[in-house]
């Protein structure tokens, strides 16, 4: 116990260990002590007088509220709510410390909780997932920020929903449900994305990322203690010609130190955005939003490797360590996991679960053979994953049990064939392609079943396969093992967003923005959730700022394109799809749109005429939806046709409005299997009404 004026206490069910298990990763990610009994075995006068001890100094107190303790009349967890409960009656009034935080759909009137929990208002976190805002509150709160006055208002998402107002006094001794009404309005500049800097245009409300943007606002978060970036580093081999070997040794270090407990870790993308510019430390750390870096350089000679890292505070440049090690490049896992070992202790953190994959010796040839293949997949060209493909085959030949090749090899495939539309829709559910993937897949689980980049890989094939609730479980064990895989979030969300549950989506999107906040796609992902939400101007700022990290992308182009038409700025959005449809017709269905909505349909029908001359002649339903075409698109319905990442839009799009209730369409959503995501998206969308977008 470091400081018990600044601890947490987590008070949970053991049924809804996993629950709180993410809420506790979360609050330590971001620097907090959390006191989080995890004793399978309780009890005993020593262990009771512990727990009894640490609410008695704690300086908030967590109870996680389910149904799991709605269904448990008796427990322990409900002594330790009475001592909370006992202890403010000797707090002064005003004073926060019960945060109760319910993980499903339980009522907050009907909850069985001390009366003492319903003056206070309740955190919503389905599934136990943490937001930004609720980290952001809780520190807020752990610091003693909290507001002096403010007044009654809705929470905004992930905080809470205040529910009917409370007859009792507005200032207990929780946290008064006006300071989360206050801090609200300071949060929503802060969290989840972002958006404090003045956009472009007095159209779009003030949504520039404080999270993602270059020039940090004075708002935006500091970066917490238990952050860091590892860089790439140099290749210092005689011949300059290993660049690909010290990547690969950064980004396995980078992956070790992600399955650090309490460690944020920023994503390859990330880190990997600044090679080769010379910036200062500080600035690098600003942008990552990071405490401390790792740089350092790879030489090789031979079979034998030499590694120098060091470990820097962002702040003053300090180094606060650096070593050298050489040694034999069969041991290269284990130098890696000594290095992060030495940094995580430096950092007064202690490393994870180990998985037994990653300290074996290895045929020095099959890993130089997998950091050439992963260099060749990153650059998602049809060249590269065929080299790809030929570096992994051979590195499986020399080392046939070598469970990251396998893994590798997997996502080669994965990433190729959903580009090339081989899988993902509807009527390629279980073809030879995705079988292969997931058969591939499964080999490297059995390999390493702790290995968090295979389960991420398996919830990617479950999700392309049309399997929500496999692809689901596969993303969340790939999260707990990895709490800063930010592809995982990313993934998650998207499928989150397929099954109807936008709110959660977002959230799981906004976490991989804030993990990897240099990888465009990834915000342009996360913009799909703004949209589908009608936060147009937010959708916006994200999108923009993706296109200022790649300003090729075709796909954040067309989806900038739609903010334009929504907020009624017609003639940027026309201008804009133009250059969408010369790049790729796929996203034709989008230009349609903007078009119609500008008033300019002949120039519609030309562009859905080239599109059904096309490879994605598919998309018609959705073409046709879009220009307003009712009928037609109702009798051009193609379950086979649809496309998984398109799925969500049949939830959420307001285009699809004027047939929804229609059997046909009904019927369409029901042989995709989205008839309980449809009700739980329209049931979202009926306490959340869309803003209609602006027509010409």
């Amino acid at each position: 116990m470091s400081d018990s004026t600044k601890a947490i206490f987590l008070s949970y069910a053991h049924e809804d260990a996993a629950a709180a298990t993410r809420i506790a990763d979360a609050l330590r990610g971001f620097g907090m002590e959390v006191w989080f009994d995890q004793n399978e075995l309780r009890g005993g006068d020593s262990w009771d007088g512990k727990i009894r001890s640490q609410i008695r100094e704690c300086a908030l107190f967590l109870p996680v509220i389910s149904a799991n303790t709605q269904s448990r009349s008796e427990g322990y967890f409900r002594r330790e709510w009475r001592l909370a409960v006992d202890r403010t009656h000797d707090m002064a009034d005003g004073r926060a410390f019960l945060v109760p935080v319910v993980v499903d759909d339980t009522d907050e009137y009907a909850a069985l909780v001390p009366e003492d929990f319903r003056r206070v208002q309740w955190t919503k976190l389905a599934g136990g997932v943490p937001t930004p805002e609720f980290v952001a509150q809780v520190k807020r709160l752990l610091d003693g920020k909290a507001m002096e006055a403010g007044r009654h208002r809705p929470a905004v998402a992930g905080v809470g929903d205040p529910g009917p107002a409370s007859t009792k006094s507005a200032t207990t001794k929780g946290i008064p449900r006006w300071t989360w009404g206050a801090l609200t309005a300071v949060l929503v500049g802060v969290a989840v994305a972002l958006f404090t800097t003045r956009s472009k245009s007095p159209e779009t409300l003030d949504v520039k990322s404080s999270v993602l943007n270059v020039e940090r606002s004075a708002a935006a978060p500091v970066a917490a203690d238990k952050s860091i970036a590892v860089l790439p580093f140099a290749d210092l081999s005689e011949a300059r010609n290993s660049e690909y070997f010290s990547d690969g040794i950064s980004e396995e270090l980078l992956n070790v130190l992600a399955k650090v407990p309490g460690l944020r870790v920023a994503a390859r993308t990330s880190a990997f955005f600044f090679k080769g510019k010379n910036l200062p430390i500080t600035e690098i750390a600003q942008k990552l939003n990071v405490a401390y870096v790792v740089e350092g350089s790879v030489q090789r000679s031979g079979e034998r490797v030499k590694i120098t890292a060091q470990l820097i505070k962002a702040a003053d440049g300090f180094h606060v360590w650096s070593d050298t090690f050489t040694r034999d490049l069969k041991d290269v896992f284990a130098v890696q996991e000594e290095i992060a070992g030495l940094i995580a202790k430096n950092l007064s953190l202690k490393l994870g679960v180990t998985s037994a994959a990653a300290t074996v010796s290895v045929n020095p040839a099959a890993f130089e053979l997998l950091l050439q293949g992963r260099q060749a997949w990153n650059l998602r060209t049809e060249e590269g994953y065929a080299r790809a493909e030929e570096f992994l085959n051979r590195a499986l030949a020399l080392e046939p049990n070598f469970a990251r090749a396998h893994a590798a090899l997997a996502d080669v495939w994965l990433v190729r064939d959903s580009s090339a539309s081989l899988i993902s829709l509807f009527g390629q559910r279980d073809s030879p392609a995705i079988r292969k993937i997931l058969t591939q897949i499964e080999r490297a689980l059995a390999l390493d079943p702790n290995s968090a980049e295979a389960y991420a890989s398996l919830g990617n094939a479950r999700w392309n396969n049309w399997q929500f609730a496999e692809a689901t479980q596969a993303l969340q064990r790939a999260i707990a093992l990895n709490p800063n895989y930010a592809s995982a979030h990313q993934w998650l969300g998207r499928v989150l967003l397929a099954d109807g549950r936008v709110a959660e989506a977002e959230a799981a999107l906004r976490r991989a923005a804030e993990l990897d906040p240099l990888s465009h796609r990834i915000l342009d992902n996360y913009s799909i959730a703004l949209r589908a939400q009608g936060r147009f101007a937010e959708s916006l700022a994200v999108n923009e700022r993706a296109l200022e990290l790649k300003p090729d992308s075709v796909q954040a182009q067309a989806w900038k394109a739609l903010d334009l038409s929504s907020l009624g700025r017609h003639a940027e959005a026309v201008v804009l799809a133009r250059q969408v449809v010369q790049q790729e017709l796929s996203y034709a269905v989008y230009a349609v749109e903007v078009f119609t909505r500008a008033g300019l349909k002949p120039e519609a029908e030309q562009i859905y005429a080239k599109l059904l001359a096309s490879p994605e002649a598919r998309l018609k339903p959705s073409a046709l939806v879009r220009m307003g075409r009712h009928e037609e698109a109702l009798a051009a319905l193609d379950p086979a046709g649809q496309g998984v990442q398109d799925a969500s839009e049949l939830l959420f799009d307001a285009a699809y409005d004027p047939v929804r209730a229609d059997p046909r369409f009904v019927n369409f959503l029901a042989t995709l299997g989205l008839t309980e995501a449809h009700a739980r998206a329209q049931a979202w969308r009926a306490a959340h009404p869309l803003p209609a977008p602006a027509k010409k």
